[in-house]
């Protein structure tokens, strides 16, 4: 799942997605970034992976799942 965020204001529905799925038991990968998001912040709510930018999501997406 890769989430992304360019203000402020989507931060809250952010981490509640990363809950909700964690709740549920959703077994995936979640990569977030965006404008306002930072490494310390993707750490704090849970997710898997923080991408900078658009071609750095896509490089983690190579890694973890192949070419």
């Amino acid at each position: 799942v890769g989430l992304s965020a360019l203000m402020t204001t989507t931060l809250v529905s952010m981490e509640e997605t990363i809950k909700l799925l964690r709740a549920n038991n959703v077994d995936c990968k979640i990569m977030v970034g965006g404008a306002v998001v930072t490494p310390d912040y993707a750490e704090q709510i849970g997710a898997d992976f923080y991408s900078k930018d658009a071609k750095q999501s896509v490089d983690i997406a190579r890694q973890v799942f192949g070419n």
